[in-house]
């Protein structure tokens, strides 16, 4: 990655409390702390955009009706309840409709599978689950199943999102499920389905096959919801928001969540990092952890490379918007890892020789225009990038 500053981005009052609510509980020193910082906010109104754009505002207004803090308006605090209501709302809507997914969907067909993150990690970790924000439901699927699951999803009512024209015939769902590793649907809920058939870009991270083996049952209503272990999602989540820079701050609500667990086992998570060369990820990111929870934290100077790259890095996306993400996103070093040290020069080297395979994969959009039998869909990968620049030739000409 590209040399970053050499500080911190500043932090705000307003910020500085959102860290420290972006947990379950306060302890003493932190409700001490964060009950000085709510004397020194000077918008409450920042505030509360604040803790909606980064899908905390449920977590911040539990802290704020403890705390009572005087300088808080009567009438700001009010107005966060109601967000909040609809947030539980949402919240319910998506854990109900995981439980509908696994009877409706999963089960008549008999095909394993695994939920993670989301609605299945808040039944889990949370102890009100409907407070942690959840935008869509992530299931793992093996890939030869999906065309199966795609065709009886649609003819339950699922509408298609991504790819948005998908026929419900069987060779279009054959091709989509062969070429495209994330198929999104709307729910009858309402509520956004993406179904993976792989966690990572060229599968060199994670064995999904091995994942799926490995789930466990939770309760999710009245069904039995196949879920990762604590171990394995802990060092998921840890890949997966260092991959994103961490750039929403309930996740950092999920790994005081998941640390408070009885099932979290310090030395079980290291192992399994450590099985998926995943060692030096999670051990920075427990420390990153610990520090944006002290009352006293500063982003400055703790004797470790590693830890000041990814503190500096993640609160400037923390604090950004999309096109500081994007910005981020572009100097990384391979799409599944947002730092060198993350990784070796044996990843980066089958990102270079298999990311550029890329070029040949076809989309959806070359199906629709060219749709061939199963038999014959090998002809998108050589024909694809000359179809590419016929498409763009048109375009380049004016």
């Amino acid at each position: 990655m590209a040399a970053f500053s050499s500080r911190a981005p500043a932090l705000s009052k307003e910020f500085r409390l959102l860290l420290l609510f972006s947990r379950l509980e306060l302890d003493d020193a932190q409700a001490r702390a964060a009950q000085l910082l709510c004397d020194e906010v000077g918008d409450w109104e920042a505030f509360r955009h604040m803790a909606t754009h980064r899908f905390i505002l449920p977590m911040a207004y539990r802290h704020l009706r403890r705390l009572q803090p005087p300088t808080l308006p009567a009438e700001l605090l009010a107005l966060m309840k109601q967000q909040v209501m609809l947030h539980y709302r949402h919240g319910l809507s998506g854990i109900t409709s995981v439980g509908e997914i696994h009877q409706q969907l999963l089960a008549p067909l008999d095909i394993p599978y695994v939920t993670f993150k989301g609605p299945s990690l808040a039944v889990r970790y949370y102890d009100e689950p409907a407070m942690r924000f959840c935008r869509d439901i992530d299931i793992l699927v093996p890939r030869e199943r999906m065309p199966a699951l795609l065709a009886h999803a649609l003819a339950e009512g699922y509408r298609p999102l991504d790819p948005h024209e998908l026929a419900a015939d069987p060779v279009s769902l054959t091709f989509v499920a062969r070429y495209q590793k994330v198929i999104t649907l709307l729910s009858p809920r309402g509520v956004k389905v993406e179904f993976h058939s792989r966690i990572d870009n060229i599968g060199t991270v994670y064995d999904s096959r091995a994942l799926i083996d490995e789930a466990e049952p939770i309760r999710v209503g009245n069904a039995e919801v196949a879920v990762l272990p604590t171990d394995e999602l802990f060092v998921y989540v840890c890949w997966h928001h260092t991959k994103h820079f961490w750039s929403r701050l309930h996740w950092l609500v999920d790994l005081d969540a998941m640390q408070r667990h009885p099932s979290f086992d310090r030395q079980s998570v290291l192992a399994c990092a450590d099985r998926h060369g995943l060692s030096a990820t999670v051990e920075i990111c427990l420390k990153m952890a610990e520090l944006l929870g002290s009352p006293d934290f500063d982003p400055d100077g703790h004797h470790d490379e590693r830890l000041d790259e990814l503190l500096k890095l993640s609160l400037e996306a923390m604090q950004g918007d999309l096109e500081v993400e994007y910005r981020l996103a572009s100097q990384k070093p391979t799409p599944d890892f947002a730092f060198h040290w993350q990784t070796d020069s044996g990843h980066r080297l089958r990102w270079k020789l298999l990311g550029w395979l890329r070029i040949f994969r076809p989309s959806y959009a070359d199906y629709l225009e060219w749709p061939l039998s199963s038999r014959w869909q090998w002809l998108y990968r050589p024909l694809r990038p000359l179809r590419e620049c016929r498409r763009r030739w048109p375009q380049s000409r004016h």
